[in-house]
């Protein structure tokens, strides 16, 4: 009876095995590949910086031009967390207010914001908020201005 449950065991052990070293070449090669489909963040300044980079697309110079002109502080009027970003609805001053979306933070309504870089998205649908925003603005170093 001993060797019966011994050879149980190691079968299973075995088969413990096998499946931990099949889940860990899965997961390295998912996040080699989407390491490798990552999209270039910033437009090189010199043409010296381009070597080795991809070049941005022209929706996506497009959207950082066009945020450039836009206002990078306001009121908050509303906010909410979701899948790691928080997105707020900023009055800027400007009559009409915009959305926001950084990287999670406290924060709070009729606090003041204020951020650095932004690109602009349109027509975007969160699927955590079940919402599309037909523009909002994904900004970096947001933080609450006292």
């Amino acid at each position: 009876m001993n060797r019966r449950n011994l050879s149980i065991v190691c079968a299973l052990s075995l088969a413990l095995i096998a499946c931990s070293d099949s889940d860990n070449k899965e997961t390295t090669q998912s996040t080699q590949a989407e390491e490798s489909a990552a999209p270039a963040t910033q437009a090189p300044t010199q043409p010296s910086q381009a070597q080795g980079q991809r070049p941005l697309s022209a929706s996506q110079q497009a959207a950082l031009a066009a945020a450039k002109d836009l206002p990078k502080q306001g009121k908050v009027l509303e906010m909410m967390h979701a899948a790691g970003y928080t997105y707020m609805n900023v009055d800027t001053g400007t009559g009409q207010p915009m959305w926001i979306a950084a990287s999670m933070m406290r924060i709070k309504p009729e606090q003041n914001v204020k951020w650095t870089d932004a690109a602009v998205m349109n027509n975007f649908t969160s699927k955590s908020l079940h919402r599309t925003f037909d523009q909002i603005l994904f900004v970096s170093n947001a933080q609450v201005v006292e």
